[in-house]
């Protein structure tokens, strides 16, 4: 089942359930995906439909931030369960330790210890299993410690 069909499917339920936080969110992912689509002329395939929720994911996340300086706790709390109902379409993320031994096992391979073939490595490993600022930031330590 494709990821398009089970973000249609959640739709139904949520609606029969009439949770609206859930509906809400999953309507608009859908809607971002459906304008994807349309600037790009094809209909997107599971990877791309999972890059466009893990940048809403981020903006989700950068949102909260800002309510939370701006002291909205409630919008705050509505940002948050929006966020959990698309993290369940997302694989699971590793953990920060888990990505930075992975990470140093990668970049202990490499021949040469720049931070754009190591972060191309890098990335073809671990992309879509964790943030990318944790990922460069991990790169940064691992090559530091590699070349001191």
């Amino acid at each position: 089942m494709s990821l398009r069909t089970q973000i249609t499917d959640q739709i139904k339920t949520a609606m029969k359930a009439r949770d609206t936080v859930t509906l809400d969110a999953l309507r608009y992912i859908l809607s971002i995906v459906k304008n994807v689509e349309i600037d790009a002329k094809h209909e997107l395939n599971d990877e791309e439909v999972l890059n466009v929720i893990q940048k809403e994911v981020k903006n989700r996340r950068e949102a909260m931030s800002q309510f939370q300086q701006g002291g909205r706790m409630d919008i705050v709390t509505e940002e948050q369960k929006k966020l959990d109902v698309l993290l369940k379409f997302l694989p699971t993320q590793l953990s920060q330790q888990d990505v930075e031994e992975k990470v140093r096992a990668i970049v202990a391979a490499l021949p040469s210890k720049d931070m754009s073939s190591a972060m191309k490595a890098v990335m073809a490993e671990l992309k879509g299993k964790a943030d990318g600022k944790m990922i460069a930031d991990a790169v940064k330590a691992a090559i530091m410690v590699d070349t001191a």
